[in-house]
């Protein structure tokens, strides 16, 4: 999706051998990336499964790091089961795969105890069991990342949508801050713009 669409093109220019997995075809996949990047990435191998049922130890098997933008936009069908309970199973799966670089994609403090947490009650409640179930199974060695309106493509879109006024951090700062995650090389509970932008700068040129 969005943010993975950057994430997998910062890894792959790392060198990092790169396994796309979503509920889309392959081919679907592949076109979603294209269509957000504008281009499409080779090298990466593309993997169709459900988070919410699918066995994930053998898309985690030998991985190094993990990146979860797994959820369900504000709005959506099935938000909490998309938002916590995928991302609960993908928390438990890495542990149990004994992977310790895991980087998961929450909601800013500022909007999950903003009144959005009343008009899209089930997305907050969603994205708060899955942060309890990356703290619990995976501890300090997990980054929570907290962004709160994301902006950059497609041209003109923001996700999710914020309050009138709110400042968007780039995807880019976003996806770069995630790789630190991935790699090991940032970790903890980061929230909003500012924290984000300088755990992007963790990862170096």
């Amino acid at each position: 999706g969005y943010v993975g669409a950057y994430a997998s093109q910062i890894l792959l220019a790392k060198g990092a051998d790169v396994i796309v997995a979503s509920r889309k075809t392959p081919a679907e996949a592949q076109d979603k990336v294209k269509s957000i990047l504008g281009k499409s990435l080779d090298g990466v191998k593309y993997v169709s499964l459900d988070a919410t049922s699918a066995d994930l130890s053998g898309v985690l098997s030998g991985a190094t790091g993990v990146i979860s933008c797994v959820g369900i936009a504000p709005g959506g069908s099935n938000q909490r089961e998309g938002n916590g309970k995928a991302n609960v199973r993908i928390a438990e799966a890495v542990k149990a795969a004994g992977i310790a670089n895991f980087a998961y994609l929450g909601v800013a403090s500022e909007l999950s105890n903003g009144p959005i947490k009343f008009i899209f009650g089930d997305y907050v409640k969603g994205k708060a069991e899955a942060e309890a179930a990356v703290v619990k199974n995976l501890g300090g060695s997990a980054l929570i990342l907290e962004p709160g309106i994301i902006a950059g493509a497609p041209p003109g879109e923001v996700r999710p949508p914020g309050p009138p006024g709110m400042s968007a951090v780039s995807v880019d700062e976003v996806a770069r801050a995630a790789v630190a995650g991935a790699l090991g090389l940032k970790s903890g509970k980061v929230d909003g713009n500012a924290a984000i932008t300088a755990a992007a700068a963790s990862l170096g040129a």
